[in-house]
């Protein structure tokens, strides 16, 4: 049987469902974890099980991961099997089977439901891990000779980001054959050339890893496995490169189809698979919200976007060409990820844009890198600084191994190591802002925050813990920041585009203000000043929120429900969320569109939102136990793979017009949210448009501004409110009228003073000459000598004085531009004036501050033309 990757990935799981497994939706590819940037393992969802802080629901569970992981990004397209975007099958035990457990089931599911040869299979084990060896040789079967003990850089997964759970692991490998080794000297499972396959890691998640690297065992032993579906997919469909399995022959042959090379060289074909593994994982991480950015996530995803534009440079694609290739992406994908259907035209939008703004940077980067091999030629330099390598990589996209390719063409050779030593201070910078951008130190073994903030605006609460200059302290006192947890809050910690509230923490002896709350894992951490006495760890405090800017904040999110279904009404469905913010003055909404809306679109988003106000609906909420029941209910789950995963969800429901997954806050009846209006709306990307909009206090203090300024126009036009339309359509047709009566006039005085320069025509061998100084206005010089030019055959050169400044015009007549140019004339004239000046042979104007010199200036440029005709 020739297994298809459905086939494959629904075998697994079903398999896993018979050994009495709970199958749970993947996670989305961004984390709720601040300690990592994108989900890279199936494990990343259960983080808190396996730290246990977490009781399972299920002691055994089995997933399909949708995965992200840029730390071999150099390498995709140069093995058969590296890729940015994966997906990863799993089981998972939490306290129930171990070691024995997992094998046994691994074994059973490779040989007897995917029929490996039993002899074609190798197992690794970590280098002081008797158990999982003995279970291998002895209870398996598997000799001595297929079992290899490696070390910790090779078998000892985790912790996923700074610390958390770790343990040996275990892994099966496919021998290929012989003939796919790399020679005499293979290292065997341990070589990296393609011969052995790893099929499936198997980790015994005993341990606990603090970010000071200390390793204590866990109270409850786990189990995390992951399989690579490409990888196996691969072997099991009987080719040798990921990049031919059925969810990636279809791109690839695309792309080849798009490029239109004959042939392809490996290193062409290189090109082609790293072209089209970027370009898939571009496609999920748009799908999820990412948008290309110089900083964090989305500094990945324009990475890889520039690294797959840079490969179809390299192969003679010097136009746009990957959202082309999209649509086998879709077909192979959409079925089981539907977001990226969904999305299709923001991810298309995004691409596009990316794309077309990043080939002017390309082009100039190769540039740049040949001028400055030319500079290295000429001072006898044959290494590329590692300084200048890695910027011409960081600003301008151009990767080490291209650089390379580049400087062998030039005989030069590049400083791998200096560029090495740049690259990892860029890491330790990324590292710092991911870690957490809020600078937090996190507090460890206390309970979760409960959070009482959609019922309460205040309540009694116990400080838990505090925080002072990066460290837990005992208390802090007046004039002190730092920062409280409590064992409970009605303060809303900033997430899901909303800001946190503020407010103060307070009791008979102390008092503190509360600027900002985020949330770690659970845990609710209030940043605070101290005002006044001392707050201690224990204490008993009244916890207020601000209740106005709250009331703010909730219309202001209410209106995001409002205008997005109204948006979708308007201009259709493929309309988006891609960002917001939630803020008590500021309601901001990023959505995906091909045009800016017009006018009349406007008023009818507008129209339909206050419609939905005055009509004064009820707002409720729901709470439902996963993404797919909320969409059963009928609700709206954008950016749903934030949610999945998560024990339970809330859905904002305004009666009869919308519903969706949300955790913020809002308004209890849509009257409350005032009424709304669009301030504007303005293009942040390509496709992508952001709306500014009021509600409430901010709607009305807007309206009294109108108003106000109203008034003050019509005081100034000396009418009434209700007549200051007209009264302004009449003022500007009288200024039509004087500006008319203006240009005939002055049509009529150039008019004259050309006539009465004509006079003054001096003629040299045929050529005439005018060089004069009108008593006209600067901005007039040029029409009154386009006038002249057409009386004469030669040179007018016209030169008048305003405030503190001289200006010179000249024009020549195209008979006599082959020896005579309007710009070297006003040069040399200029140059009198302390100025400057130029243009083209028949057409040209300058000027300068020295005024006092305007004749002299005219006089030297005539003298040019004497001098040349003569």
């Amino acid at each position: 049987m020739e297994w298809t990757t459905d086939e494959l990935r629904e075998a697994y799981l079903g398999y896993f469902e018979e050994k009495d497994h709970l199958r749970k939706a993947g996670s989305g590819l961004i984390p709720d974890d601040p300690s990592m940037l994108f989900t890279s393992a199936g494990m990343v969802q259960f983080k808190d099980i396996f730290w246990g802080k977490r009781d399972p629901e299920e002691t055994r569970v089995t997933t399909c991961q949708k995965c992200f992981r840029a730390n071999d990004i150099e390498r995709v397209g140069e093995t058969w099997y590296h890729h940015t975007f994966f997906e990863m099958l799993g089981n998972f035990s939490f306290g129930d089977y171990f070691k024995k457990g997992a094998i046994e089931l691994a074994w059973e599911f490779v040989t007897e439901v995917l029929s490996f040869e039993e002899e074609n299979l190798w197992i690794t084990v970590y280098e002081t891990d008797d158990e999982a060896y003995d279970i291998w040789r002895d209870e398996i079967g598997i000799p001595e000779r297929r079992i290899v003990r490696l070390g910790k850089d090779e078998n000892w997964w985790g912790p996923v980001g700074d610390s958390g759970p770790c343990g040996p692991d275990s892994e099966i490998f496919y021998d290929a054959g012989e003939e796919y080794g790399c020679g005499p000297d293979c290292e065997g499972v341990a070589c990296d050339c393609n011969r052995f396959n790893e099929l499936w890691n198997l980790v015994f998640t005993g341990y606990q890893m603090n970010r000071e690297g200390e390793v204590k065992e866990l109270e409850r032993q786990n189990i995390d496995t992951g399989m690579g579906l490409e990888r196996v997919a691969a072997v099991l469909q009987g080719v040798d490169s990921d990049f031919e399995i059925d969810v990636f022959r279809p791109l690839i042959e695309k792309l080849r189809e798009i490029i239109g090379l004959n042939e392809y060289s490996p290193r062409q074909t290189s090109f082609v698979h790293r072209i089209g593994d970027h370009l898939r994982g571009a496609a999920f991480l748009i799908s999820e919200g990412v948008i290309p950015a110089n900083a964090g996530r989305g500094y990945v995803l324009r990475r890889i976007i520039r690294r797959a534009v840079q490969a179809g440079d390299r192969l003679g694609m010097k136009e746009t060409f990957l959202t082309s290739a999209l649509p086998p992406i879709l077909d192979t994908m959409g079925g089981t990820y539907p977001e990226l259907v969904d999305r299709k035209d923001l991810i298309e939008n995004v691409l596009d844009h990316e794309e077309a703004s990043y080939r002017n940077t390309l082009n100039e980067g190769e540039q740049l890198f040949y001028r400055l091999s030319s500079d290295l030629k000429e001072s006898g330099e044959a290494v590329i600084p590692g300084e200048d390598a890695f910027r011409l990589y960081d600003t301008h996209g151009l990767p080490l191994s291209f650089l390379k390719e580049l400087a062998e063409e030039k005989d030069l050779e590049v400083d791998e190591e200096g560029f090495e030593r740049e690259m990892a201070r860029q890491r330790s910078r990324s590292r710092s802002e991911q870690e957490d951008s809020e600078g937090l130190h996190e507090v460890a073994d206390v309970p979760e925050t409960k959070f009482v903030g959609y019922e309460k605006d205040c309540i009694e609460a116990r400080v838990i813990a505090l925080i002072g200059d990066g460290k837990e302290v005992d208390s802090l006192s007046e004039g002190e920041e730092g920062v409280a947890v409590l064992n409970r809050t009605p303060f809303y910690a900033e997430a899901g585009g909303q800001v946190s509230d503020v407010g103060t923490l307070e009791d008979e002896h102390s008092g503190a203000k509360v600027h900002k709350v985020v949330e770690r894992k659970g845990i609710y951490y209030h940043r605070l000043e101290m005002e006044a006495g001392k707050l201690k760890v224990e204490d008993k405090i009244e916890a207020r929120i601000e209740t106005s800017k709250r009331r703010s904040t909730e219309r202001n999110h209410t209106g995001t429900h409002l205008v997005h279904q109204a948006l979708q009404q308007v201009l259709g469905p493929h309309v988006v969320q891609s960002g917001s913010k939630v803020a008590p003055d500021e309601l901001r909404f990023d959505f995906n569109h091909f045009e800016i809306p017009t006018e009349k679109e406007k008023r009818e988003i507008e129209n339909l939102v206050n419609e939905v106000v005055l009509s004064d609906r009820p707002v409720s909420e729901d709470w439902v136990d996963s993404v797919e029941k909320a969409k059963e209910l009928g609700a709206a789950a954008h950016f749903e793979e934030e949610y999945r995963g998560k024990e339970k969800l809330r859905t904002i429901t305004v009666e009869g017009f919308s519903k969706e997954l949300c955790g913020g806050t809002h308004v209890n009846r849509t009257g409350e949210v005032g009424g709304f209006a669009i301030q504007s709306i303005e293009t942040i990307a390509s496709g992508i448009r952001r709306m500014r909009a009021l509600t409430g206090e901010n709607f009305l203090s807007e309206y009294r501004h109108q108003r106000d300024r109203l008034e003050r126009l019509a005081e100034l036009a000396g009418s009434g409110k209700s007549d200051i339309v007209k009264r302004f359509e009449s003022i500007l047709s009288q200024q039509e009228n004087l500006r008319d009566e203006l240009e005939r006039k002055t049509e009529r005085l150039l008019s004259t003073v050309k006539d009465r320069i004509l006079e003054e025509t001096e003629t040299l061998d045929g050529v005439e000459l005018i060089s004069a100084r009108p008593q006209v206005d600067g901005s007039d010089l040029k029409r009154l000598a386009d006038y002249v030019e057409k009386e004469i055959d030669g040179v007018v050169i016209l030169g008048s004085t305003e405030d503190d400044s001289a200006s010179i015009v000249c024009k020549v007549t195209e008979s006599r531009t082959d020896v005579l140019d309007a710009g070297e004339i006003v040069r040399e004239a200029s140059a009198v004036l302390g100025g400057g000046g130029g243009g083209s042979p028949n057409f040209a104007q300058g000027g300068g501050p020295k005024k006092d010199q305007i004749d002299e200036a005219l006089r030297s440029g005539a003298n040019i033309v004497r001098s040349t005709v003569g």
